[in-house]
């Protein structure tokens, strides 16, 4: 009797001392968000989400007509706006506080709420985008619901929002762009679809996104105390993490590289008989080092020489610190991130900044995530090949 007592007591000594390593988070801060990361993915990777995005342009509002009037314009233009500057500066000067004040007031009623779902096991994924303008007697607000399949690439999108009114136009003139109640459809075409190796790309999206945290420092994540927003969440560890943009871009370029080399690996293992052949995979690589050259140092990318690439060229050698917020619960899962950056304006001598961005989501956990959008061939039109798009 008593070696059966003295067994059931260590049975439960041994499973209190597992039960405690299992809850209790250890790991190093840049091993938590990494193992958290991994664990959102490949576990626990069917859940709702909802956040919001601020923009918000600095000082415009808060500075005096003194301190503006102050300031030294500096305009590239041509010679009729150069002698419209020397004969009206102070008209010129009053425009472009009367353009600061209204951004700033513009920017602090404007944000972006939104819901959505995530299944990566069916591969789906929504998000409810709404653009809401609130302010004293005003509230403007405008959703846009998508969902995507990336089993076929479809992206569905609600745009009700704006073809209610677009139909009534097109009615007579172009009634084949007509939308009605339905889904508008942008999709690879399926004979293009059933060449792509969509489904191996997936399975290497959390290897590459591992990879891409591994070349930051682990000396720029750290342990701090729990702030108001993981309060909301009842989070019991936070970790912050201190980039800049620079190292973002260094981020995306080393996870894009890894799915490249992913894709590489896989082609090199396809053979005769194998669902894809090696030039399925190089369609796809070919994709993948296209985007890895958008954040890559060199001045060659695909996007060189473009108005895109030359805004984000004047970002690379800048000082812009990103703040990332990680929170976690007690089993060591991510309930939410908050991602805090000021973009400077100092290329743009008019606009007083810099811009202040904010754009936090919290996660729930669940076995059966709610979709809003159910999209099927009925219930949706196919816009691009209406629009000759492919």
């Amino acid at each position: 009797m008593r070696l059966q007592i003295t067994k059931m007591i260590l049975a439960l000594a041994v499973a209190g001392l597992v039960s405690a390593c299992g809850n209790k988070i250890e790991e190093s801060p840049d091993k938590m968000v990494r193992a958290g990361m991994q664990r959102m993915m490949k576990e626990d990777n069917q859940f709702n989400f909802s956040g919001s995005y601020r923009l918000e342009m600095g000082n415009q509002a808060g500075a005096s007509t003194a301190d503006k009037n102050s300031e030294a314009i500096t305009v590239q233009s041509s010679d009729s706006s150069e002698e419209f500057l020397e004969a009206e500066p102070d008209y010129y000067k009053q425009q472009m506080e009367s353009v600061n004040r209204m951004m700033g007031l513009i920017s602090k009623s404007f944000s972006i709420p939104f819901t959505g779902a995530v299944d990566m096991r069916k591969g789906h994924m929504e998000v409810i985008p709404e653009f809401r303008y609130e302010g004293k007697n005003a509230l403007i607000s405008y959703k846009f619901p998508v969902y995507v399949d990336f089993n076929n690439l479809s992206l569905y999108m609600d745009t009700s929002a704006i073809t209610n009114v677009s139909d009534v136009m097109n009615e007579q003139s172009n009634p084949q762009l007509v939308i009605g109640d339905r889904y508008v459809q942008l999709a690879v075409p399926q004979d293009r679809v059933q060449h792509l190796p969509i489904a191996d790309l997936l399975k290497s999206l959390p290897k590459s996104v591992d990879d891409g945290y591994a070349v930051i420092k682990s000396s720029e994540f750290s342990k701090v105390s729990v702030d108001e927003f993981g309060k909301e969440l009842e989070a019991k560890h936070q970790v912050k993490l201190n980039s800049s943009y620079a190292e973002s871009l260094k981020y995306n370029a080393a996870m894009l590289q890894s799915l490249s080399q992913a894709l590489k690996q896989a082609a090199s293992k396809a053979g005769s008989d194998s669902k894809y052949q090696p030039q399925d995979y190089a369609v796809l690589q070919k994709i993948i080092d296209a985007l890895a050259s958008i954040y890559s140092d060199d001045n060659d990318g695909a996007l060189a020489g473009t108005p895109i690439g030359s805004y984000m060229a004047q970002f690379k050698n800048k000082s812009i610190p990103i703040v990332s917020n990680f929170y976690f619960d007690a089993k060591g899962r991510i309930i939410g991130v908050r991602y805090q950056c000021e973009v400077p304006l100092d290329d743009i001598k008019e606009l007083k900044g810099p811009m202040k961005i904010d754009y936090k989501f919290q996660l729930e956990y669940t076995g059966s995530p709610k979709f809003t959008m159910q999209p099927t061939p009925q219930n949706s039109v196919n816009i691009g090949s209406r629009l000759r798009l492919y």
